[in-house]
């Protein structure tokens, strides 16, 4: 009886809260940029049950900052859109989520949900981020000379060059530099 007790007692401290061990974060990036999204769950259980690890991308930003960063239910607004599914069996889930060469049409909030199958029922949790996507600078017009003002060579033009040391390293030329 009391090896029956040890043994419960001992599964009962091995057991651990499910949580998230890495969580995306908001992204300020400029458009045509790659960007990654981190995502890491440790289960409650044991390992011998499986998880769910999901990216989904919303539309625009929600006003859900004063939301706690954990949500353990299981909505799906119309604005979203499933990006990708892993599906493991264990206690650890990882998934990044990559974006090539963003644009101002990605910009929006990804979602990183899973789904813990170690009870009898389902537990669904998720983190957010938002991806801001700033445009491409517009290029600059030329400057306006008067008539036959002739723009210097852009060589001499620069106020400072970079002049290569012995040593392999560069060093920043001031006036003292030839122009």
């Amino acid at each position: 009886m009391l090896g029956r007790w040890v043994f419960m007692y001992f599964s009962v401290l091995i057991s651990f809260a499910a949580l998230f061990t890495e969580v995306p974060h908001d992204i300020t990036t400029r458009s045509g940029e790659d960007v990654e999204m981190a995502c890491s769950f440790r289960g409650a259980g044991s390992p011998s049950y499986s998880l769910e690890i999901q990216w989904w991308y919303i539309k625009g930003r929600r006003d859900w900052q004063e939301q706690p960063a954990q949500i353990t239910n299981d909505e799906t607004s119309k604005d979203a859109t499933k990006i990708s599914v892993v599906k493991v069996a264990g206690g650890n889930i990882s998934h990044k989520l990559r974006l090539s060469s963003v644009k101002p049409s990605d910009e929006g909030t990804y979602e990183c949900r899973v789904i813990d199958f170690s009870g009898t029922v389902a537990q669904h949790h998720r983190v957010r981020a938002h991806l801001q996507v700033e445009p491409e600078s517009k290029l600059q017009e030329p400057e306006r000379r008067p008539q036959g003002d002739h723009p210097r060579p852009r060589h001499q033009a620069e106020a400072r060059e970079l002049r290569r040391s012995s040593a392999g390293s560069f060093s920043d030329c001031n006036q003292s530099c030839a122009p």
